[in-house]
């Protein structure tokens, strides 16, 4: 689902730098960032991100072993290094962790190599929690031993996991791995395929390298191995089981060919097999059946490109240097297993340039000119053929050898050096000098610098931005080789050689529950280098200890560079602390302090803890005083207890004798067991004499921080505008329904201001623009909206958000043009096939009148459903819904004699079913109709009517929902006019016309 699109015109010599604010409900998960040049081009990159609630990290940890390997019940010694992120060690901190032992085909020594059955059924992974592991040191280490014992039975090999988990104070872990790998118990074999991607042509060879290695892991020779290639075929076995028809697979082999082959300890033991079309198992064992025994499964013909061949041969080749400038000569030294014809093709994405060269068998040198044109560099690739001779009985061959060109950058790489200061003072300003050298003279230079939590960071292995490796480093080979020696060579001779280009990856893993601190992520944006090429970035750091990681990318139009360093951030006296996330009223808790002197005097401290007057720390007496030692840490825990809603504070105060002096304040918010309350009074000013007094009376039942009162005159008490959207203000959820009832009246509340005494909101446009973007992280893929999330299924909730994108869109808000298009889209896929009226009438008129106020209803369907199924229909929302469609398309004739069934249905309507799935109500239709009905050309003559009843239905109930409130805020509009004749005086003065004010609890209080 496309989120947003922001354009960004000014450019800084090609840098960029766009802010997209994320709103509080944003969709959990993986975003994609995609840049386009050309909005109707392929994007030019694209960057992935995670969007998740999360706490920084206040430690991290390194574990390191002291083997690589481990036999069955022999111990290796892990290290865990544990420290805070403000410098001091984690001493003290508590470990706990697992070893988990699973099977693997894969050796570390042997790449390329897999050992064991193919088809042997991998047992589940053992885990053996660790137990009494030691408690961190002073130093921060802990050493503890790790032995296999217990392995699972199998010809494959096994992989030892060693996980830890140290938790800080407040209970928090952070979690790392180390593998170590299981020496087998006994002698293996390894058979590494030729071929790439477990698949060669149909009617191709299929080519294995095999070894013999001895449990040390060393390679040794192996007289007399068998190997047969067998066809894995696959049946189904149908039956009946519990009246229904089920099938199970059956699988079966067929020998395909077999033999013998040696297998030496200085080379690789190849075999080559002939296959068809089919998937194929070669099985290697010994004549002992306690000797070792290993498979590979591959296929043959299944949607394998015909260029695939087998590997070809290695040809050994090297440049005399690691990178060259623009213009020099690199000599290429080739040294070949025969003489032969070299062909050296020059290319990354595209063909450079050809040379064509003979070499002899010693080898020779060729010297390759580096052009201006290779950017950073070229794939230097070359092929060695020799033809075949008869008379010699020898088969043509051609040998394959790749190396990486690299061109110096030069000039285009910027020097960049950061030098802030090693460490410095929480709540104060930190300053990053920025110094950029090799920029030319005159040109223009900037900057960018983030200074993030390194606790952030460490969450998903964050790497620093590297301009440098991005512009200037090595590219993905982007040519193809194609010949058809592959084809022609015998697979019986020689040693084949593998030629592989790629990278790596790794899955990304999080952790993450709300913060409930001010999160260290700062970011400068674009910043001018001066003449010099330096600048100073400034960033206010708020209370924090630990370490900030100082990122910096420099750029001009034809250089990059990039820098970083890290800066510890701490008081004298760390203080931190493990918090509840909220209390409630009555609620106790305590709360668990850990004071380090990381640089204050050592003695005593005075100690300090105030609370605010909705939280206290009850009676029982609190320590005065704290005796601390350089980089020792003290533990105390202190009560807590909610006494008022609000947002509560804790003061910690620490003082030494010396003038040494630390102060932090940490929040706990204190959330009240009910929802907020609003209580509503109708009151009958008559003329020449009615009054109203407004004063802290009206609030001597409220508990909460921020009660208010909202006055509102006007000629119609149902359609009381302030207090309606005082009320859909303070609700306190946010679901698409929620957010759309909200926000859809705001389109026109500074429409009707004047009408009913209300001043105009000038923050209006940024808090509908805001709900905009909200119910559009809840749209699908397929255009359609869940309540709480992208989901579908509820046709009525697609037509309402859309009516209000749709009205939005008619005011100028900014609604992306594909989401809009993608919401149209389902509505009109919906009632394509949905013509069930009597169940879901609502939604099928909602969705049309929707369309058509979009101009995409057909005008036919609108007068099938007016002409022959209104009597179908049980909501008069809905009814007057079609009237408001008809009277879009100009039917004003149909469109009155809608309008008309549907008050009539109102009227008639004498049970009302709670049990409705449009969010209905008497009240709601009500609202709705005479806001449709407003909203027509020409206006239909059934207005009086619907406010008379509307009026009665508000005065008939004591709470509304969201939707009541919403349609009778749209309403309100059919009631501009008529409150010019209101003459009031308000506190002595006269007012004239309709008067509305929002007066806050503490100022009636004071």
């Amino acid at each position: 689902v496309e989120n947003r699109r922001l354009v960004r015109d000014g450019a800084s010599a090609g840098g960029h730098a766009v802010d997209r604010p994320l709103e509080p409900n944003a969709m959990r998960g993986t975003w994609t960032v995609a840049i386009h040049t050309d909005p109707k081009q392929a994007a030019v990159a694209s960057q992935m991100f995670l969007v998740e609630d999360f706490v920084p990290d206040r430690i991290e940890l390194d574990l390191s072993s002291d083997k690589q390997e481990i036999a069955q019940g022999e111990t290796a010694n892990v290290t865990v290094d544990g420290r805070f992120l403000y410098g001091a060690p984690a001493a003290g901190l508590a470990l706990e962790g697992e070893l988990t032992l699973s099977t693997t085909r894969d050796w570390d020594r042997f790449k390329g190599y897999s050992f064991g059955l193919a088809d042997e059924q991998s047992a589940e992974p053992s885990v053996t929690p660790f137990t009494d592991l030691p408690v961190v040191g002073e130093d921060g280490k802990a050493t503890f031993p790790v032995s296999a014992d217990q392995l699972p039975s199998t010809t494959k090999l096994v992989d030892a996991k060693i996980t830890v988990r140290m938790r800080e104070t407040g209970g928090r872990a952070v979690e790392r791995s180390l593998n170590i790998g299981v020496r087998p118990q006994g002698h293996m074999i390894g058979i590494r395929p030729d071929f790439d991607g477990d698949e060669v042509p149909q009617g191709g060879t299929a080519k294995f390298s095999l070894i013999a290695v001895d449990p040390d892991g060393r390679r040794e020779a192996l007289q007399g191995a068998q190997w047969s290639l067998v066809k894995v075929e696959r049946n189904y076995q149908w039956y009946r089981s519990s009246n229904s028809w089920n099938y199970e697979p059956v699988t079966f082999t067929k020998s395909v060919a077999n033999g013998q082959v040696d297998l030496t300890a200085d080379g690789d033991a190849t075999v080559s097999l002939p296959v068809d079309w089919g998937r194929y198992r070669l099985e290697i064992e010994t004549s002992d059946p306690e000797g070792p025994a290993t498979s590979y499964e591959f296929d043959a013909g299944w949607y394998v490109s015909s260029t695939t061949t087998e590997t070809p041969d290695g040809l050994e080749i090297a440049l005399d240097k690691d990178n060259y400038a623009a213009g020099e000569v690199a000599k290429l030294k080739v040294s070949p297993h025969f003489a032969g014809e070299l062909l050296v093709t020059i290319g990354a994405d595209k063909l450079l340039k050809t040379v064509t060269a003979s070499v002899p068998a010693d080898g020779s040198t060729i010297d390759i000119p580096v052009g201006d044109d290779w950017g950073a560099g070229a794939y230097v690739t070359a092929t060695l053929f020799r033809p075949g001779d008869a008379q010699e009985t020898r088969m043509p061959a051609r040998a394959i050898g790749v190396k990486w060109l690299k061109v110096d950058p030069g000039s285009k790489k910027l020097a960049v050096t950061l030098t802030p200061p090693d460490k410095t003072m929480p709540r104060q300003q930190l300053s990053i000098p920025v110094s950029v050298a090799g920029v030319q003279p005159g040109a223009n230079a900037y900057v960018m610098v983030a200074a993030v939590d390194v606790g952030i960071l460490n969450l998903t292995n964050y790497k620093v931005p590297d301009p440098e490796t991005w512009f200037f480093g090595q590219r993905m080979l982007g040519l193809e080789v194609r010949d058809l020696y592959g084809r022609l060579i015998d697979g019986s001779l020689g040693t084949s050689g593998k030629l592989r280009t790629g990278g790596d990856g790794a899955n990304i893993q999080s952790q993450g529950s709300p913060p409930t601190e001010k999160l260290v992520a700062f970011f400068s944006g674009p910043v001018p280098l001066d003449a010099d090429g330096k600048a100073r970035i400034d960033f206010d750091i708020p209370q924090f200890n630990g370490t900030v990681r100082v990122m910096a990318v420099s750029w001009t139009k034809d250089g990059v560079g990039h820098a970083r360093s890290d800066v510890i951030v701490r008081d004298p006296v760390v203080i931190t602390a493990g918090l509840p996330r909220f209390l409630a009223p009555e609620d106790s808790a305590v709360m668990r302090l850990d004071v380090t002197d990381a640089d204050g005097p050592e003695g005593d401290y005075a100690l300090s803890i105030n609370t605010t007057a909705n939280l206290s720390t009850g009676s029982a007496a609190l320590p005065e005083k704290l005796t601390l030692a350089e980089g020792k840490r003290q533990t105390l825990t202190v009560p807590l207890i909610a006494e008022t809603p609000g947002n509560a504070s804790i003061t910690i105060k620490l003082a030494h004798a010396d003038g040494t002096a630390v102060e932090q304040t940490l929040y706990v918010p204190v959330r009240p067991a009910q929802l907020p309350v609003t209580t509503r009074m109708v009151v009958d000013l008559k003329g020449n004499g009615g009054s109203l007094r407004v004063d802290k009376e009206l609030l001597a039942a409220s508990v909460l921080d921020g009660a208010s009162v909202s006055v509102g005159v006007s000629q119609a008490a149902a359609f009381d505008v302030p207090s309606l959207l005082m009320t859909l203000d303070r609700y306190p959820y946010g679901c698409a329904e929620q957010t759309t009832s909200r926000a859809m009246p705001l389109l026109y509340v500074n429409e009707m201001a004047s009408g009913v005494g209300m001043a105009s909101d000038a923050d209006l446009h940024g808090r509908i623009q805001d709900a905009i973007y909200k119910v559009l992280s809840y749209q699908a893929s397929a255009g359609s909206f869940g309540l709480w999330g992208p989901g579908s299924g509820d046709l009525w909730l697609d037509a309402y958000v859309t009516d209000f994108l749709t009205r939005a869109r008619e005011q100028k808000y900014d609604v992306p043009t594909q989401a809009m298009n993608q919401a149209l889209s389902n509505l009109q896929n919906a009632i394509g096939y949905d013509q069930d009226v009597k169940d879901r009438g609502s939604q099928i008129a909602y969705a049309l009148y929707v369309l058509a106020r979009n101009k995409k209803a057909s005008i036919g369907d609108l007068r099938y459903y007016a002409d022959t199924q209104l009597e179908a229909f049980t909501s008069p929302m809905a009814v007057a819904q079609l009237a408001a469609g008809l009277a879009l398309y100009g039917d004003t004739q149909r469109s009155e004699a809608t309008f008309q069934a549907a008050l009539q249905l109102a009227n008639s309507s004498s049970a009302y079913d709670y049990y409705r799935s449009d969010y209905g109500s008497p009240l709601r239709d009500g609202a709705a109709m005479l806001a449709l009905a407003a909203e027509s050309k020409p206006v239909p003559t059934i207005v009086p009517a619907l406010i008379k009843r509307v009026t009665q239905e508000r005065a008939a109930v004591r709470w509304t929902s969201t939707q009541d409130e919403s349609w009778m805020l749209l309403a309100a509009r059919a009631l501009k006019a008529g409150n010019d004749s209101i003459a009031l005086t308000i506190n002595g003065a006269p007012h004239a016309g309709a008067y509305s004010d929002q007066i806050a609890g503490s100022d009636i209080a004071n």
